[in-house]
């Protein structure tokens, strides 16, 4: 860190934001508002004059937006971090009090750490859309598995033919959201060309190649241990004194972590190089999932090589 150099974490919520600037320790609040995100703005232009600024904020459900687009068209440099990797800074620090101000000071303190390894934010509208329509056919998915739990213990068949309607209802829906996703993809020729590298990988179909383009922009553009960190897909060491255990996934996006596990399962008895790994671990006495998430893992890593040099599958 330079001296001429300041940080800044803000702590989204969906009625207020809590900032904290670092290494000089001020902390104040706005109103989650377009007034209160103006006098925001206006306050870090400010600071802006006389530092090098370097705002942070984490993904929190869709209130960050805003925020993020007002920032870049203010031409204010402004990182998107990901919770996960803010939760293991702040665990490496030995910093566990959770409160909104020690949020924010706590991402403005691991943007300082991390911000070399980052890309600043870049508002992409057709991503976006892309992002809403598959977060909301993961919704549909979750609900078609409610309403068959259901259906599985319902003797009445006035009942059974509601849930099925409401079932037959939901997949109509969700076919439409994926010709959706299908079109804005193809209508970006950047993201035409990555989707056809994803799909190029065996157990990649449509829908797992969508959901890594809306959930994880950073694929090619970070390591294999930084991408498999993301994803929960990255085991960490638990050993204290003579004590070993098993490493364990943790954290990371479950979306991302939910459609490679599908892809896994698709190509998990296939005799293929890629699923050799599996079968070893299977051979060695290894659980199910242990060998279905170092699939996973495997795979993920594969694809973040391809997006990063541009090329598809190679099935050595």
């Amino acid at each position: 860190m330079t001296q001429n150099e300041a940080f800044v974490g803000i702590d989204v919520a969906k009625h207020e934001l809590v900032i904290h600037l670092h290494p000089q320790g001020e902390s104040w609040r706005v109103e989650n508002t377009p007034m209160g995100r103006d006098k925001l703005v206006r306050r870090l232009r400010r600071l802006a004059a006389k530092h090098v600024l370097r705002i942070g904020f984490e993904a929190s459900g869709g209130y960050e937006r805003k925020l993020a687009i007002l920032l870049e068209s203010k031409k204010l440099t402004g990182y998107l971090l990901d919770p996960s990797r803010v939760h293991s800074f702040g665990r490496a620090e030995g910093k566990l009090a959770k409160t909104d101000p020690l949020d924010a000071a706590l991402i403005a303190r691991a943007l300082a750490a991390l911000h070399g390894d980052l890309t600043p934010y870049r508002h992409d509208p057709v991503a976006e859309r892309i992002a809403e329509r598959v977060r909301l056919r993961e919704l549909m998915v979750v609900q078609v598995g409610q309403f068959g739990n259901q259906l599985e213990n319902m003797a009445d068949p006035a009942m059974r033919k509601i849930v099925k309607a409401q079932v037959a209802r939901l997949k109509a829906q969700m076919l439409r959201l994926e010709a959706m996703i299908a079109s804005l993809i193809a209508s970006c020729p950047d993201l035409a060309r990555r989707e056809k590298l994803l799909r190029s990988a065996p157990g990649v179909g449509p829908i797992v190649a969508a959901t890594l383009i809306a959930h994880m922009p950073e694929l090619g553009s970070v390591s294999s241990r930084e991408v498999a960190s993301l994803a929960g897909l990255a085991p960490f060491d638990r050993q204290s004194g003579t004590s070993r255990k098993p490493g364990r996934c943790q954290r990371g996006r479950p979306a991302i972590r939910r459609a490679l596990f599908m892809a896994a399962l698709s190509i998990f008895n296939k005799d293929i190089p890629i699923a050799q790994l599996a079968k070893r671990l299977l051979e060695k006495g290894k659980p199910k999932k242990v060998a279905l998430t170092a699939t996973a893992r495997k795979l993920l890593v594969a694809l973040n090589a391809m997006v990063k040099h541009g090329v598809v599958f190679q099935a050595g």
